[in-house]
């Protein structure tokens, strides 16, 4: 019993106050993925984009796929929907029905990802799995409307509501510090390449022109090889020590409070190098899940030093009584009565959903990172898979392992109008600093990273050739000039070798047919 009551302290208890801002950050995330996808709406949504709902259906990127964006066939119904996946957002980052809002933020991600599956990235699974395991947390309790409703019930003598400030405990607790060491561990453990041991790796990552940041093209003359050695050896290391840091179970309290640094640390410094669409935002919001209530009581202190959290903002008539429970010594309510569900707690239903799916992820991770556990994909029950793929709870995580790419690659269409004039309507959209990208790969095309996920993509995936076919042949429609019409065009895939260490300017450039029209 005594080390029952060690491991639930250590492993699966966390502070209200923890969930109630990692719930506001992740809807903060999850409202900064909504905004970067409708700028590309109709070509990610819509039958009139790269991946209309015919091609998807007939070929799906994953054997088991869900999305009620799949109903959406033009942009108006997309635009419903995004409007609907926004609602849902608001209400959690406001914590109105936070438990509601939960499972409606998570159908909502969900179904915006497995929309567009064929151009997601480790960011898209990352934000994803945050969303399913705290949809099992209380993240309302604190920092919310229901948190102030709360409180109005406890002052008006209404009982049978928990305590606002008595840990949390649950499996789920677990699962979410798991998950985040997970991603950490096997993408160390799979960087086993020459370039990893050499420390060349952010040398080549500056010079991936297709989604290099503006700041990386410009450091690239004034980088030397002893900067990428220190650079990669260092986020080597720290991937490696974040795990260790994340599970101790000893002087646990300050190894979180490190890793939460370094995780600011490590994706601020991705951030600055590579575009990585939502991934860097989304590992971040992990960090607030892992304050300890010490670190929270300074924080609080720290605000009301600073005057932040000031007697105006405690004596708000919406707030003070919420804002209150941070200070107040009262007794604590007596304790709720337990919801019964077929003579079984819904609490107890809850964590045996949480297990299952625990049992689930912790196959997938098995069966994702093969070179590392030599695990056999047959091995893996079926229905383990169809539950990790419907929740898209992927555990393949080898970012840039065993080696990152040592080359750059882009798609260019050279089409011919009606007049005889060429144009290239694909990186028209995909590559807005370059738009006339020729037989050659520019530096920073400032590609979005769905974009650059489909050019990686596409050239191994004939069955949706057809597809971006039509969407070339629709250039005059989203032009609005009837003489921008396509009468001939040919897809090129566009490469070039990078530097080696100490050099600079891209090397061997080469152009391979991919298809043509007419064939």
């Amino acid at each position: 019993m005594a080390l029952w009551r060690w491991l639930t302290g250590r492993y699966l208890s966390v502070d209200p106050r923890a969930l109630g801002l990692g719930r506001i950050a992740l809807a903060v995330v999850l409202l900064l993925d909504l905004a970067r996808r409708a700028r590309g709406l109709q070509h990610w949504y819509t039958n009139d984009g790269l991946l209309p709902n015919h091609t998807l259906l007939w070929r799906p990127p994953f054997e088991y796929t869900f999305s009620l964006f799949f109903a959406a066939s033009r942009p108006g119904e997309a635009v419903v929907g995004f409007v609907l996946c926004g609602a849902a957002y608001v209400m959690l980052l406001l914590g109105v029905r936070t438990r509601v809002a939960q499972l409606l933020s998570l159908v909502a991600v969900l179904s915006l990802h497995g929309r567009s599956l064929f151009v997601q990235n480790g960011g898209d699974a990352v934000l994803g799995e945050l969303a399913l395991w705290t949809c099992f947390l209380p993240t309302g309790r604190r920092y919310s409307i229901d948190a102030v409703r709360a409180a109005r019930d406890r002052s008006e003598g209404v009982e049978g509501l928990p305590d606002p400030r008595a840990p949390v405990v649950s499996l789920a607790v677990l699962a979410v510090v798991g998950q985040l060491a997970t991603i950490y561990f096997f993408n160390a453990l799979q960087k086993t390449g020459a370039t990893w041991r050499a420390g060349t790796v952010v040398h080549y990552m500056l010079h991936q022109d297709c989604n290099d940041t503006w700041f990386a093209v410009w450091l690239r003359p004034h980088f030397t090889p002893g900067m990428s050695r220190v650079l990669t050896w260092a986020a080597w290391g720290t991937e490696g020590l974040l795990p260790l840091l994340l599970m101790s179970p000893v002087a646990q309290r300050h190894t979180r409070r490190v890793a939460v640094v370094l995780i600011l640390m490590l994706h601020g410094g991705f951030a600055a190098f590579l575009n990585l669409g939502i991934f860097v935002p989304a590992m971040m919001a992990f960090t607030p899940n892992l304050l300890a209530a010490a670190d929270l009581d300074a924080l609080e202190r720290f605000l009301a030093r600073r005057r932040w959290l000031s007697p105006a903002l405690v004596e708000h008539p919406l707030l003070r009584r919420d804002v209150g429970w941070l200070v107040s010594r009262a007794t604590p309510p007596p304790a709720h009565a337990p919801v019964s569900v077929l003579g079984l707690r819904a609490h107890d239903l809850r964590e045996g959903v949480v297990a299952v799916l625990v049992v689930c992820a912790i196959s997938q991770a098995l069966a994702e990172n093969g070179p590392a556990t030599h695990f056999k994909p047959e091995w893996q029950p079926r229905f383990m898979n169809a539950t990790a793929l419907y929740l898209q709870a992927f555990q393949g995580w080898a970012m840039y392992a065993p080696d990152p790419p040592i080359s750059d690659l882009n798609l260019y269409v050279d089409a011919t109008t009606n007049d005889g004039r060429h144009v290239d309507p694909f990186n028209a959209v995909a590559s807005p600093g370059n738009p006339r990208t020729g037989a050659e790969i520019r530096p920073h095309l400032r590609q979005d990273v769905m974009f650059f996920a489909y050019v990686l993509r596409l050239p191994w995936t004939p069955n949706y050739w057809s597809a971006f076919q039509e969407w070339i042949l629709r250039y005059p429609e989203r032009t609005k000039r009837p003489a921008d019409a396509i009468r001939r065009f040919e897809v090129f895939v566009v490469e070039h070798d990078s530097p080696p260490p100490g050099e600079h300017g891209a090397r061997n450039t080469r152009k391979t047919s991919l298809f043509k029209y007419p064939p």
